[in-house]
C-alpha cells in the first residue's frame, strides 16, 4: 500500500509512505525530484537512504511486512556534500546505527512519518540542504538574471540533470494525469504538447515503463 501527501513547504513535492503486502518488485517512475527515505526492515531493523532523480525507470524489490517513508524534495532543492550528479539514476545507501543515521557531517534520529516535514525544516537550518530560489523561479519560466550558458551550467550543478531533460519529464508527468483523468491517448498527447500519439507513447515508455493503453488499464483496475 503506497500513499503520499503533498506539503505547503516550498521545499517539498511530497511526503510518502508504503508498506509491502506481499514480495514483488515495484516501479518508480523517472522524475526530477530527489528522496530521502527510510525503511523498517522485516528483521526490525532500519536503515536510510537517498535516491537521487533519474531519467529511466527504477525497479524496487520490496518485502512482506517492510515499511518505507520519505521526503520527496523537489528539484531546485540541493545537498550541500553530494552533488546530485553522482546518484543520478542511484540510490546511496547512508550509515545508519539503531534509529540514527548520517548525512553529510550531521547524525540525526530518523523521523516519523508524521515528522518529516519539521525534519525537512531542520535539514534547511543545519545546512545540509539548500533552496536556490533562482533556480526556483526559473524552473517556473522566469529565466531573468541567466544567460543561456550559465542557466545550463547552474540547472546541472543543482539538479543533475538539463533543462530540457526536466522538460521532459514534466511532459511526461503531464500526460501521465491525463491519461488517468479519462483523456484519450490522442487528446492527451496534444494537450501535454506531444508532437503526435507516437510521440507520447515513446516517452512514456522510456521515462514511466509503462504505454498510455497500460496506465489507462491499471488506472480503470484501480477505479
Amino acid at each position: 500500500m503506497y500513499t503520499q501527501k503533498e506539503s505547503s513547504l516550498e521545499l517539498i513535492n511530497c511526503v510518502w509512505h508504503a508498506r509491502v503486502a506481499h514480495d514483488g518488485v515495484y516501479t518508480d517512475p523517472a522524475n526530477e525530484y530527489w528522496s530521502l527515505g527510510f525503511i523498517r526492515h522485516s528483521s526490525g531493523f532500519f536503515s536510510a537512504e537517498l535516491y537521487g532523480p533519474s531519467l529511466q525507470p527504477r525497479t524496487l524489490d520490496g518485502h512482506t511486512s517492510e515499511e518505507y517513508w520519505g521526503i520527496e524534495f523537489r528539484a531546485h532543492v540541493a545537498l550541500n556534500s553530494i552533488r546530485k550528479g553522482e546518484i543520478l539514476n542511484a540510490h546511496m545507501a547512508l550509515r545508519t546505527v539503531d534509529m540514527h543515521f548520517e548525512i553529510g557531517d550531521h547524525q540525526y534520529v530518523i523521523p516519523s512519518y508524521d515528522d518529516l516535514e519539521n525534519f525537512a525544516q531542520q535539514l534547511q537550518k543545519d545546512d545540509v540542504i539548500m533552496a536556490d530560489s533562482r533556480l526556483c523561479r526559473a524552473l517556473r519560466g522566469n529565466d531573468t538574471g541567466f544567460s543561456e550558458r550559465s542557466r545550463q551550467r547552474h540547472f546541472k550543478s543543482v539538479t543533475g540533470l538539463t533543462k530540457k531533460q526536466i522538460e521532459q519529464l514534466q511532459r511526461a508527468r503531464h500526460a501521465f494525469c491525463l491519461l488517468q483523468s479519462g483523456y484519450s491517448p490522442a487528446r492527451a498527447s496534444q494537450v501535454s504538447g506531444y508532437a503526435d500519439q507516437s510521440h507520447m507513447t515513446r516517452s512514456l515508455k522510456l521515462l514511466r515503463g509503462e504505454t498510455p493503453a497500460q496506465i489507462i488499464a491499471a488506472h480503470l483496475k484501480r477505479t
